[in-house]
């Protein structure tokens, strides 16, 4: 493989005006220069200082024995199941690419720090300055997300939910069995009443269907009124 001759650079006052401005264009530069350099016999320690390169790069372009674009690699993004995860982090405060990285690890997540720390720095140029307190929702604008159609919210707030129930199965069941009260008391239809009560106390409500069951002809005559 032909290798262009290397210069200089204390011998080329016009030197800055040949080098290339595209980033690739330059690599490739430096990669040939390493090429032809290992091949007069320089060490690597001795190439990566008089080419400004680190030495890992250096043993790279050698190994390949010709330059190999940068391509990132494939899922070097956050998507899919963790970016609702994450983004509900950065709701709570967590603005730490560590503490992000360390809480998506814990639920599978199996890229590297880099793309977090990447993820992090996007979401901290494109989201306005917001003080302590707007972060974390309340308990009550919460609850009512979770019992809400999850059609009916905005983007931000069914990702909210949505990463909430991702880490608490148990809510989200108790969200859907509210839910399906609601519908009942929506629908004016008394004869799904005993089913749902069926079904519900063996949930996380069984306190609240204890107390329906106790008033049953009453919960009864409030679903067949308009």
């Amino acid at each position: 493989m032909a290798h262009r001759a290397v210069h200089d650079p204390a011998g080329s006052p016009d030197l800055a005006k040949t080098v290339p401005t595209n980033v690739s264009s330059r690599r490739r530069d430096r990669c040939e220069a390493a090429l032809c350099l290992h091949g007069e016999g320089l060490p690597t320690k001795k190439i990566a200082r008089r080419l400004g390169a680190s030495r890992n790069a250096v043993r790279r372009w050698v190994r390949a024995g010709r330059f190999m674009p940068y391509r990132r690699a494939p899922g070097s993004s956050l998507h899919g199941r963790h970016l609702p995860l994450v983004e509900a982090r950065w709701r709570e405060g967590q603005h730490s690419a560590t503490g992000l990285h360390r809480a998506l690890h814990a639920q599978g997540f199996i890229g590297g720090y880099d793309i977090v720390r990447r993820w992090a720095s996007r979401r901290r140029q494109d989201s306005p300055a917001r003080s302590p307190s707007a972060r974390v929702p309340s308990t009550r604008r919460i609850a009512r997300w979770l019992t809400a159609d999850p059609a009916a919210l905005s983007r931000e707030d069914r990702a909210f939910t949505e990463a909430l129930c991702s880490v608490a199965p148990k809510l989200k069941q108790a969200a859907e069995d509210i839910r399906a009260f609601a519908d009942l008391l929506r629908q004016n239809d008394p004869t799904g009443l005993t089913p749902w009560l069926e079904v519900a106390a063996a949930t996380d409500l069984g306190g609240f269907v204890t107390g329906l069951g106790q008033d049953e002809p009453a919960v009864r005559a409030a679903i067949v009124e308009p």
